[in-house]
């Protein structure tokens, strides 16, 4: 694409600075921490520039494939065999523009409406001191009732060597997908954080690793999981409210994916908060775990994404503050 890129919108508030793409569904393009200058979101490998609208049924790897996206109603593509019919790979909002509702130095309200399903969303973000809040609000805009999937999808960035933290519950994962099937197949039950031992799933690796596996964690009640940047002496934790968003989703990608060999390699890691354990909306509604909007019904939740106030911090000091504070 030729095109210069749509410069998005900046946010700040003290050492934190957000960029935010309302073209691109509002992506989050841009977490830095202006102390440090760690940009905290996993960028694109080459300049990417969106020309023109996306086509609605785009595959995601049509997307920049960084930074922070929503997925909504489904997470990989959901087939005609689902009720409601077919949802495209990533769902509708990432690929479609958003409307500017209110802008300030530190917030931003966006709204925009699917298309494979009659819903609306609307989010607004601020930054406080030391973390970024996104607040949703998803409406069924039909007089049916609308089962959904939605995920967050933040990718952040990540050196070898760094270090991943989740609740102690989490003591195993349910396996979705595992490049060449290195953790076994889809559905299996996999020990965490050890399925094998010579394998150490908190710990990050090289992108030449060649891995892509994806996880979901059991039914949560910790809402949190975290990186450590053991080079920059700093930690990210993504935090939600497990009454809300009642498991998370382990996307640990070390140059697995994508899968046409002529695109370039991911090098990021992802904690995905959501509604249910499953990739697709299909797999979600057969195993009665979609939920379900009421007609013109609201769903509202909140999600945030935390940076260590202490700089730089050991990562002995970082385990302890991700479990400090816990939605109530």
């Amino acid at each position: 694409m030729s095109e210069a890129p749509n410069p998005g919108i900046l946010l700040h508030h003290g050492h934190l600075h957000v960029l935010v793409m309302p073209g691109e569904g509002g992506r989050i393009a841009s977490l830095l921490d202006t102390r440090s200058g760690v940009e905290f979101l996993f960028q694109p490998p080459a300049p990417y520039y969106r020309s023109t609208p996306l086509d609605l049924w785009a595959p995601y790897e049509s997307s920049a494939c960084a930074g922070i996206d929503d997925c909504l109603p489904t997470v990989s593509v959901s087939g005609p065999e689902t009720p409601g019919g077919p949802v495209p790979d990533h769902g509708d909002f990432w690929r479609l523009p958003c409307s500017v509702l209110a802008i300030a130095n530190d917030a931003l309200t966006l709204s925009t409406e699917g298309y494979s399903r009659p819903l609306h969303m609307e989010k607004t973000l601020r930054l406080h001191a030391d973390s970024l809040e996104i607040r949703y609000t998803l409406r069924n805009l039909s007089s049916q009732p609308v089962p959904f999937l939605y995920a967050l999808h933040p990718l952040l960035a990540i050196d070898p060597g760094d270090r991943l933290l989740l609740p102690p519950q989490v003591t195993s994962a349910t396996l979705n997908s595992s490049h060449a099937h290195r953790l076994g197949s889809p559905g299996d039950s996999v020990p965490w954080p050890h399925p094998h031992p010579a394998i150490d799933l908190t710990l990050t690796q090289p992108v030449t690793a060649g891995t892509a596996d994806m996880l979901y964690t059991p039914r949560l009640t910790s809402g949190w999981a975290a990186l450590y940047r053991d080079r920059h002496g700093q930690g990210i934790i993504v935090r939600f409210d497990p009454r809300q968003l009642p498991y998370a989703g382990l996307w640990l990608c070390y140059g697995g994916w994508p899968d046409d060999p002529a695109l370039p390699r991911q090098h990021a890691v992802a904690f995905e908060p959501t509604v249910a354990p499953h990739g697709s909306l299909a797999a979600a509604i057969a195993a009665g775990q979609a939920p379900v909007l009421p007609p013109h019904g609201t769903f509202e939740f909140t999600a945030s994404l935390e940076i260590t106030a202490q700089y730089p911090i050991s990562y002995e000091e970082f385990a302890v503050q991700c479990s400090k504070h816990i939605h109530n």
